[in-house]
């Protein structure tokens, strides 16, 4: 049986992947924002650099989003065959 002190950690553990899977959503859409509303204020032009950078931190953010659950998943399954094996050789 595993202790609290075990659980406690993994509980911490999956807490902190939750919050990267929110900071690499948030970053490249806020980024995207931010880059393109100076360089509209630089260029002086409409808020065309501001959306289109937008649109482009959110595919970014997505796309991340998307290779990181895809990673999660083969970790399982990794994990999975692992346990699988030891169990076998037991």
């Amino acid at each position: 049986m595993r202790s609290k002190v075990e659980l406690n950690k993994k509980g911490w553990i999956s807490s902190l992947n939750l919050t990267g899977i929110g900071w690499e959503l948030a970053l490249p859409i806020v980024g995207g924002i931010y880059l393109g509303y100076r360089l509209d204020q630089h260029l002086g032009s409409q808020y065309i650099f501001t959306l289109s950078f937008l649109v482009l931190g959110i595919f970014t953010g997505y796309y991340s989003l998307y290779k990181y659950i895809e990673l999660e998943i083969l970790r399982t399954k990794i994990s999975k065959l692992r346990k699988q094996k030891e169990d076998n050789t037991q």
